[in-house]
């Protein structure tokens, strides 16, 4: 006859954070539940490009129920998948297999499209403060075949293109928060 208390040691895990399907953080905090009687957990945790490579992949063993990992899962977007094994002082086993989604850029993109004017052919692009944004990139592309000819970097809102030859210009605002670049913001300019 099995007793009642060997029968609820290694329950399974069940995760607790991230609490959602999809997230902005790129070094999210892991969480699960904690399961009665443990010995240790065998964490497995990867990140990889939606449908690509492999970004991040580590394995370990803890007795927290919870991971920080050390670096950032993505730069953009990711796909991560977390198992966690319960590994009991009964020596049985449970697995939590969990996937979550990461788009890193949704919280660093700019609300509204960057405007650009001319004073006297002397090119500007102007654009609203994001708060998450520790600086901007801003990178005017070829009108012949759209490759970048000229990138500069601000800390604030506003940055002088100078003279741009006639054409049809591509410009792209793009925000860097906590060291990772956010969404490219686009805008056509047409010089006569």
């Amino acid at each position: 006859m099995i007793s009642l208390q060997s029968q609820a040691a290694c329950t399974q895990p069940a995760l607790a954070l991230p609490a959602q399907i999809e997230i902005s953080e790129a070094s999210p905090r892991i969480e699960w539940t904690p399961v009665v009687d443990v010995s240790h957990y065998l964490v497995w945790l990867e990140s990889r490009v939606p449908e690509g490579r492999v970004l991040y992949s580590e394995e370990f063993r803890t007795s927290a129920t919870y991971l920080v990992p050390s670096r950032p899962l993505t730069s953009g977007k990711a796909t991560v998948r977390v198992r966690v094994t319960a590994v009991c002082k009964d020596n049985t086993q449970t697995v939590l297999s969990a996937r979550f989604r990461i788009d890193a850029d949704s919280t660093c993109r700019l609300a509204a499209t960057p405007q650009a004017e001319s004073d006297n052919g002397v090119w500007r692009v102007r654009w609203e403060a994001l708060q998450a944004a520790q600086r901007y990139e801003i990178r005017v592309h070829s009108p012949e075949d759209g490759k970048p000819v000229s990138t500069r970097e601000s800390k604030g809102t506003a940055a002088e293109l100078g003279r741009l030859e006639p054409g049809a210009w591509l410009l792209a605002v793009q925000p860097q928060c906590k060291g990772l670049k956010g969404a490219s913001s686009w805008l056509t300019v047409g010089v006569n």
